[in-house]
């Protein structure tokens, strides 16, 4: 696990960029890390740099596995729910498990911020650097929708039956169900069922990191998985990994 392998910070990002961005973060790997790490979806996209390059990650479905050198340090800054779509000028489908070089969607802008990234000397000013432009940018840019929000909001909280959550979220916002497929598919990479198995699984993360010594098929049912055997099967297909082999490295 990503957050688990060297040193992972985060922070809430300066308040002019609130509205379309969660958190600013930086991860450095130890200079003799000999091992892959996986970075599990979470149900967001994050602009990252490091001095291979500035790039945008879209939205995964299942864990990715980036060839960091030991020894790499890099920051990012990770998009609001449904606000990368607006930020990018595209749907978020298009890049969906993929990471693009900015360059490619900003063209010169892209180009120039890297450079920049790479000549400021600390961590610190990087992660300064890179707010003070998308400060500016986010000047001219529209902040993520209500609706992209609250069905965020909603399919993150501990809740049952995703089919009658989904039917009953979509009806609530003055959705038909294939309107509301397709939003989402263009805000959040893929529909919402998708998302909300994501973010179920977030939530079993969130469990795991209390550290609370309950067994695995009570944490099950407090995520809202069926069962523990469901739980296990969701997680080994999103992560790549056991639920025992998550909870260890959480704990």
């Amino acid at each position: 696990m990503a957050s688990s392998a060297g040193n992972y910070r985060e922070w809430r990002p300066a308040a002019p960029l609130a509205a379309h961005f969660r958190c600013i973060w930086s991860h450095s790997l130890p200079r003799d890390f000999d091992k892959r790490i996986a970075v599990v979806p979470d149900g967001c996209s994050d602009i990252i740099w490091s001095e291979s390059g500035l790039c945008i990650v879209g939205p995964d479905r299942t864990a990715a596995f980036p060839p960091l050198q030991p020894g790499t340090t890099v920051i990012g800054i990770r998009f609001q729910p449904g606000a990368a779509a607006a930020w990018l000028n595209l749907s978020l489908a298009e890049i969906t498990g993929e990471t693009v070089a900015l360059s490619d969607l900003w063209g010169a802008f892209g180009i120039e911020l890297h450079q920049r990234l790479l000549e400021a000397p600390s961590i610190a000013e990087k992660l300064s650097l890179l707010q003070a432009v998308l400060q500016r940018r986010a000047l001219e840019t529209t902040p993520p929708a209500a609706d992209m929000r609250r069905t965020f909001a909603y399919l993150a909280q501990e809740r049952g039956d995703g089919e009658d959550t989904i039917r009953n979220l979509s009806r609530d916002l003055g959705y038909g169900e294939r309107t509301f497929r397709r939003r989402c598919i263009e805000q959040f990479g893929y529909g919402p069922k998708t998302l909300d198995r994501i973010l179920r699984f977030q939530r079993l993360l969130r469990l795991f990191r209390s550290a609370r010594g309950d067994a695995l098929s009570i944490l099950a049912f407090e995520a809202c998985y069926a069962d523990q055997a469901h739980m296990s099967r969701e997680v080994k297909t999103l992560a790549g990994l056991s639920p025992t082999d998550i909870r260890r490295q959480l704990v």
